[in-house]
C-alpha cells in the first residue's frame, strides 16, 4: 500500500513537473513567437485585406470567408501549383513527378474525407473503389478498344465506382460503431483477394496504355493536377452546404439529427456517393500515371490506411487539409527521405503521423490555416 502511495506521489510529481514544463514553454518561448509572427504578417495581411474582401463578398457565402493573409497563401498556393511545370524542373529532377503523385493522392485524400471525415464513419475500405476505377480503365482498353477517347473510359469507370460504393454503403452505412470500419476493411481485403486471384490466372495480358493520357512530365503534370484542384473546389463547396453541415451534424450528434426529421442513412449514404466519384476518378488518374494496374498499387488496404494517415496529417473535415496532407507525405517520402530505405521512409513517416496525432490532433495545415487567421484579429 506505501509503495503505491509512494509511486502515486511520484506520478502526481512528474505530472506537474510536466505541466510546468509546458506553461514556462509557453510563456517563454511560443508567446513570443506568436507576437514576433503577429508583427511580421499583420502589414501583409492588411495589403491583401482588399482582395480578400471582395473574394469574401462574391464567394465566401460558398467557400468560406477569409481574411488577407489567408487568400494570400490560398491564391499563392494554387499559382505554384498551375506554374509548376515551369519551376519545378528545376528544383529537382524528381519534383514534377513528385507533385504530380502527390495529386492523385490528394483526390483520394479528400473523397474520402468528404465521407469519414465529415461524418465520423471511418472507411478502412477506400482503396477498393479507386481500384474498381483503374481496373475497368484496362479491361475497358484492352477488351473494348484500345482507341476508347480518354472521357469516355473515365466516365465509364468512375459509374463502376460508383456502383461499387453503393454496394458497399447501403448495407453498411446503417451500422453503428465499430462495425461500419470493419465490413469496409472486409471489403478492402476481400477486393484485393479477387484482383490477385484474376492476375495469377493471367490478368490483363499486354495493358500498358500511354495513349490514355501522355509520358511526357510536363503534360502528364497538368492532366493530374488540373482535375485535383477541379475536385478541391467542387468538394469545398459541397462541404459548405447545407448537405456539408447536415454531415457534420451527424458526426457531432446523430440522434439529434433524427430528432430534427431528417434521415441519417440518407445522408450517409449521399457523402458516400460524393466520395465515390472523385475516388474513381483517382484511380484513373493512377492508371494514366503508372500506365498499368496491379493489385498492389491499386488495392492494397495499405493504400487505404495511407489515405487515412495523409488525411489526418492535414486536418480531417476540411477538405483542403488532407489536401496539403498528401502533398507534405509525398513530398517528404519522395524528395526529402527518397535516398532512404523504404522501409525507414515509412517509419519516419508513421512516427510524424503519430505526432500529429498527439500534440495537433486537428491537422498541422488547419492548426496553420486557423492560426494565419487570427493575425488580422480574425479566425474563420
Amino acid at each position: 500500500m506505501s509503495s503505491l502511495l509512494v509511486l502515486g506521489t511520484v506520478l502526481a510529481a512528474v505530472g506537474d513537473a510536466a505541466d510546468g514544463l509546458a506553461e514556462t514553454l509557453r510563456t517563454s518561448v511560443v508567446d513570443p513567437l506568436d507576437r514576433a509572427l503577429d508583427r511580421l504578417l499583420a502589414p501583409v495581411d492588411r495589403a491583401l485585406s482588399p482582395a480578400a474582401d471582395a473574394f469574401n463578398r462574391a464567394l465566401g457565402a460558398y467557400f468560406g470567408e477569409m481574411t488577407g493573409i489567408q487568400f494570400g497563401l490560398l491564391a499563392a498556393t494554387v499559382v505554384g501549383l498551375l506554374t509548376a511545370g515551369v519551376w519545378a524542373p528545376m528544383v529537382s529532377g524528381t519534383m514534377l513527378r513528385t507533385l504530380a503523385l502527390a495529386s492523385i493522392w490528394a483526390v483520394l485524400a479528400m473523397s474520402w474525407d468528404i465521407q469519414s471525415g465529415y461524418t465520423g464513419y471511418i472507411s478502412f475500405g477506400h482503396s477498393a473503389l479507386s481500384g474498381i476505377a483503374g481496373y475497368t480503365t484496362a479491361l475497358l482498353i484492352v477488351y473494348v478498344s484500345p482507341e476508347l477517347p480518354f472521357v469516355v473510359t473515365a466516365i465509364l469507370s468512375v459509374l463502376a465506382t460508383l456502383v461499387l460504393g453503393l454496394l458497399i454503403a447501403l448495407p453498411t452505412l446503417r451500422l453503428k460503431g465499430p462495425y461500419f470500419s470493419l465490413i469496409t476493411f472486409v471489403s478492402v481485403l476481400l477486393f484485393y483477394r479477387l484482383t490477385t486471384a484474376y492476375d495469377a490466372l493471367g490478368g490483363i495480358p499486354g495493358f500498358n496504355e500511354p495513349s490514355v493520357f501522355t509520358w511526357d512530365p510536363v503534360m502528364r503534370y497538368y492532366y493530374m493536377v488540373v482535375p485535383m484542384l477541379l475536385v478541391a473546389l467542387a468538394l469545398t463547396y459541397l462541404a459548405r452546404s447545407n448537405l456539408g453541415m447536415i454531415l457534420v451534424a451527424i458526426r457531432e450528434n446523430e440522434p439529434a439529427v433524427s430528432a430534427a426529421g431528417l434521415n441519417p442513412t440518407k445522408f450517409k449514404i449521399w457523402s458516400f456517393v460524393l466520395s465515390s466519384i472523385p475516388m474513381g476518378l483517382g484511380g484513373v488518374l493512377l492508371v494514366g500515371f503508372y500506365g498499368n494496374v496491379d493489385p498492389n498499387t491499386f488495392v492494397l488496404v495499405n493504400n487505404s490506411i495511407e489515405i487515412i494517415a495523409m488525411a489526418v496529417l492535414g486536418g480531417m473535415s476540411s477538405i483542403l487539409g488532407p489536401m496539403g496532407g498528401a502533398f507534405l507525405f509525398e513530398f517528404l517520402n519522395h524528395e526529402v527521405l527518397g535516398s532512404l530505405p523504404r522501409a525507414l521512409r515509412y517509419v519516419i513517416l508513421w512516427v510524424l503521423v503519430l505526432l500529429v496525432l498527439v500534440f495537433a490532433r486537428n491537422g498541422l495545415f488547419r492548426k496553420i490555416w486557423h492560426r494565419l487567421g487570427a493575425v488580422g484579429g480574425d479566425d474563420r
